[in-house]
C-alpha cells in the first residue's frame, strides 16, 4: 500500500512539472534551461577561468518577469562595475597595504549583508560592496590581482545578459500581463482590511487575525508599485498610465493607514470607553466600506475594460447622494449625548472617508486617460 501511494505521488509530482501553466514551473525549467546554456557557452565557446560566474549571475538574474529581470541585471552590472572600480583606485593609493585593504574587506561585507537583510537601498549597493570586498581578497593574495577585476565585469555581463535572453524567450512572463491581478489584490485585501475590524467590534477576530491581514495588505501594496516599474522597463512610458496607477496604489496605502488609526483609537481607553463607541464605529465602518467596494468596481483594467466601465456608467450607484448620507450618519447621534471619545473617533472616520473620495478622484484620472 505505501509503495503504491509512493508511486502515485511520484507521478503526481512529475505530471506537475510538466504543466506550465504553473508560473514556478516555467520559472525552474526557464532556470534548468539557462544553466545548461551557460554551461555549453562556457564550456566551447568563452573558457573563463571562473565559470561560475556567468551561471550565478544569470540565475540571479532570473526573476518572475522580464520586466524584474532587467532591473536586476541592470543593479547587478553596475554594482560590479563600481564595485570594480573602487577596488582599482585603493590599489593605486594604497599598494601593497594589507592593514588597508583587510579593513575595507570587513567594512564591505558587514555593509553589504547588513544592506541584504533590511533592504535599506538596492540591490545594487550590495552588490556594490560585495563586488568590492572580493576584489580588495583577491589583491591580498595575488599582487597583480586587480586585472581580475576585467575578468568578474566581463563574466557578470555575460552572465546578465543570458539571464535576461533567457527571462524575455523561454516561457516568459510579463509585468503588465499580471497587473490587473495585482490591483485585484490590493482591493480584496483593504476589504477584508475592512472586515476584519468590523468582526473585531464583535468579537469574531482577534487583532491577530488583523495584524496578520494588516501585513499582507501593506506587501500588497508595495508589490503593485514594484510592478509599475517593472512595466517601465518592459514597455517605457508609453501607453500606459504607471503616474495614474501609482497616484492610485498611493492612495490604497492612505486608506490603509486611516483603517488602522481608527482600529488602534478603538483599542486604546478603558473597556467601558470603547463599548460605548463600538456600535457607532462599526454601523460607520460598514457604511464606509460599502463606498469602498462599490467605488472600486470602477477601476479600469485596461483600456477595453476602462471602455466598457464607461458604457455601463448609467447602472453605477448614485455616489454624490450616498456620500452625504454618510456624512450626515457620521454626525447623527439619534438622540444620544456623545462623547469625548465618539468625537475622536468621528474625526478619524471622517478622514477614512475622504480617502476614499480621493481615491476616487485617482480613478476619474485613470478613466481620462483611457478615454484620450
Amino acid at each position: 500500500m505505501l509503495r503504491d501511494l509512493y508511486f502515485k505521488n511520484l507521478k503526481t509530482f512529475f505530471k506537475t512539472m510538466i504543466d506550465f501553466e504553473i508560473m514556478e514551473v516555467r520559472q525552474a525549467w526557464r532556470a534548468g534551461v539557462i544553466c545548461v546554456i551557460a554551461v555549453i557557452l562556457d564550456e566551447f565557446f568563452l573558457k573563463t577561468e571562473f565559470p561560475g560566474w556567468i551561471l550565478i549571475t544569470s540565475l540571479v538574474c532570473l526573476q518572475a518577469n522580464f520586466g524584474a529581470t532587467v532591473i536586476k541585471a541592470k543593479q547587478r552590472l553596475i554594482g560590479t562595475i563600481l564595485g570594480c572600480i573602487l577596488a582599482y583606485f585603493i590599489v593605486l593609493l594604497f599598494p601593497n597595504d594589507m592593514n588597508i585593504y583587510i579593513l575595507l574587506i570587513l567594512l564591505s561585507v558587514v555593509f553589504a549583508i547588513y544592506n541584504t537583510v533590511n533592504t535599506v537601498q538596492s540591490y545594487t549597493y550590495s552588490i556594490f560592496f560585495f563586488t568590492f570586498a572580493l576584489m580588495m581578497l583577491y589583491v591580498t593574495a595575488h599582487p597583480n590581482g586587480i586585472s581580475f577585476a576585467i575578468l568578474r565585469i566581463e563574466d557578470v555581463a555575460v552572465g546578465a545578459l543570458l539571464g535576461t535572453l533567457g527571462s524575455f524567450f523561454l516561457w516568459p512572463n510579463f509585468a503588465k500581463k499580471s497587473f490587473h491581478t495585482d490591483l485585484k489584490n490590493i482591493v480584496r485585501d483593504k476589504d477584508i482590511l475592512f472586515q476584519y475590524i468590523i468582526e473585531w467590534i464583535d468579537g469574531k477576530k482577534t487583532y491577530e487575525d488583523i495584524y496578520a491581514q494588516k501585513v499582507l495588505s501593506a506587501t500588497q501594496n508595495q508589490m503593485a508599485r514594484n510592478r509599475i516599474l517593472e512595466i517601465y522597463y518592459e514597455i517605457g512610458k508609453r501607453n500606459f498610465p504607471s503616474k495614474e496607477y501609482e497616484a492610485f496604489i498611493l492612495s490604497q496605502e492612505r486608506i490603509h493607514y486611516s483603517l488602522l488609526t481608527v482600529l488602534n483609537a478603538l483599542r486604546v481607553g478603558s473597556l467601558e470607553k470603547r463599548m460605548d463607541s463600538f456600535r457607532y464605529v462599526k454601523e460607520q465602518l460598514q457604511a464606509i466600506q460599502n463606498y469602498f467596494n462599490e467605488s472600486v468596481l470602477r477601476v479600469p483594467m485596461s483600456k477595453e475594460n476602462a471602455l466598457e466601465l464607461r458604457l455601463n456608467s448609467l447602472a453605477q450607484w448614485d455616489f454624490q447622494s450616498v456620500e452625504v448620507k454618510i456624512t450626515k450618519d457620521l454626525y447623527n447621534s439619534k438622540g444620544r449625548k456623545i462623547s469625548f471619545e465618539e468625537i475622536k473617533l468621528r474625526s478619524l472616520l471622517e478622514r477614512l472617508f475622504q480617502e476614499i473620495k480621493l481615491m476616487n478622484i485617482e480613478i476619474d484620472n485613470l478613466h481620462e486617460y483611457y478615454s484620450k
